[in-house]
């Protein structure tokens, strides 16, 4: 399930598809991030976009209206801090300063950031926390239920294997995810399945 070196993409594409990306398949936000700027030709010409052009461009997302907003307002927030849609300053900062830069971005949040740097040809080690991981998490008695995404990174970061780089980071995400939707389920989670079971102080009361 690792990520190949030719398959990771540029910071700009990875910020544009997390932002429309909410209650949907990151397969299906990743289509329609790459026919919207194939369709506009550069994430300037996106930027320059009215909202109501912008809001029918993301046709295909769960909440064009919403997402149009959030990719407006961060890809605003870049030109005026940079001049155009250009993430490469990040490339001279270390992990925690980009991730803390793209945070700071209305909307972005610290998943986005996180996938940004980790995902893209940025390659940093930085830990992505979806629903699908956060919930594993709780139940695994790591971090509390419902914990904020941002307090869960910075309790996990340094708890990460001192070996990890960004590939292998990337990859447990991907797996947690998979878990996630197959096995540690939000409803009804397959606990006797499960290859964390021994681990697992919910699953273990649960079978």
């Amino acid at each position: 399930m690792r990520r190949r070196p030719e398959d990771r993409r540029e910071p700009e594409w990875a910020l544009v598809q997390g932002l429309i990306g909410s209650r949907m398949p990151s397969e299906a936000s990743s289509v329609v991030a790459d026919r919207v700027l194939a369709e506009q030709g550069s994430w300037d010409a996106v930027a320059a976009l009215r909202l109501d052009e912008l809001a029918k461009a993301l046709k295909g997302v769960r909440f064009p209206n919403q997402s149009a907003k959030r990719v407006h307002g961060v890809l605003g927030a870049i030109c005026e801090k940079v001049g155009r849609v250009d993430l490469s300053l990040l490339e001279k900062m270390d992990t925690s300063e980009a991730v803390a830069w793209l945070e700071a971005l209305p909307g972005a949040g610290r998943k986005i950031a996180a996938q940004v740097v980790n995902t893209t040809t940025l390659d940093r080690p930085s830990l992505v926390l979806d629903t699908h991981h956060l919930r594993i998490l709780a139940r695994l008695g790591l971090i509390a239920a419902g914990e904020d995404t941002a307090k869960a990174y910075d309790v996990l970061m340094p708890q990460l294997p001192e070996g990890w780089d960004a590939a292998t980071i990337d990859e447990h995400h991907m797996l947690m995810k998979e878990l996630g939707r197959e096995v540690c389920t939000p409803k009804n989670p397959k606990c006797p399945d499960c290859p964390a079971l021994s681990l697992c102080p919910t699953g273990r009361s649960r079978t």
